[in-house]
């Protein structure tokens, strides 16, 4: 009977031993923690800003974090569609230079990379190159005291430092009598000129005058002159246009 007992107590211990062997294997385990980066938050330029620019290139800078000490790895995307392509696969700083042009939108993102090939997407950002003519690019309001007349006209962009106006939107949509004419800017003096033009039916037109880029307001004073059928050059009417931005 005794013997029965000693054989019963060895069954009931090789399984605790066996259970507490198994704990401790379980326990010994290691863990290793890794960090992704952080997500991508803008320095420069502000997302939806305005830059002004002297030359052609602008740094894009940003800021993201690893708690593992990870070196930079960044994709970065950049163009001027709201979805920009890839730009630099696998920049090694926080920031990198793209070059720019007056006038244009620009959209950027940044994807980090950890040294496990974890990625960390930022979201998309944009800035715009500020371009001082864009003052002067829209519709207007145009007065003419000489005529009592006011009249709706529009200015579009031809390059970084002319506008036209006449595209045939209304009936006095041009300059005088709905004709087109090109407006040639001094945005260092602010002020503009309108070369002496020849329009149809034997008229010819000239004018200047003064800007305001904060305002867009154009001031100056026009000459119109016509040609009879005898030849003789007359002038059919001087006076002041004020354009005032809508």
């Amino acid at each position: 009977m005794k013997r029965k007992n000693i054989i019963l107590t060895m069954l009931l211990v090789l399984p605790s031993l066996f259970t507490m062997q198994s704990c401790v294997k379980e326990d010994s385990t290691t863990f290793s923690v890794h960090y992704a980066f952080t997500t991508p938050a803008v320095t420069a330029p502000l997302d939806a800003s305005s830059v002004t620019i002297s030359g052609t290139t602008v740094d894009l800078k940003w800021s993201s974090t690893n708690k593992s000490g990870d070196a930079v790895k960044a994709d970065v995307y950049f163009g001027t569609s709201s979805k920009p392509a890839l730009f630099k696969a696998g920049n090694t700083s926080e920031t990198i230079t793209v070059t720019v042009a007056k006038g244009m939108t620009y959209y950027w993102k940044v994807v980090m990379t950890d040294a496990n090939g974890i990625t960390t997407t930022g979201p998309v950002w944009s800035f715009s190159i500020y371009d001082p003519i864009n003052a002067f690019v829209g519709n207007y309001t145009v007065d003419e005291p000489a005529e009592g007349w006011t009249y709706a006209v529009s200015f579009v962009r031809l390059s970084s430092n002319t506008i036209q106006i006449g595209n045939g939107a209304g009936k006095y949509d041009g300059w005088w009598a709905s004709w087109t004419a090109t407006f040639t800017l001094d945005l260092s003096a602010n002020t503009y000129t309108m070369a002496k033009t020849a329009f149809s039916g034997g008229y010819y037109g000239q004018e200047s005058g003064t800007i305001d880029p904060t305002t867009g307001t154009m001031t100056g004073n026009y000459t119109v002159w016509q040609t009879d059928k005898a030849g003789v050059i007359t002038i059919a009417e001087q006076g002041v246009h004020t354009y005032t931005r809508n």
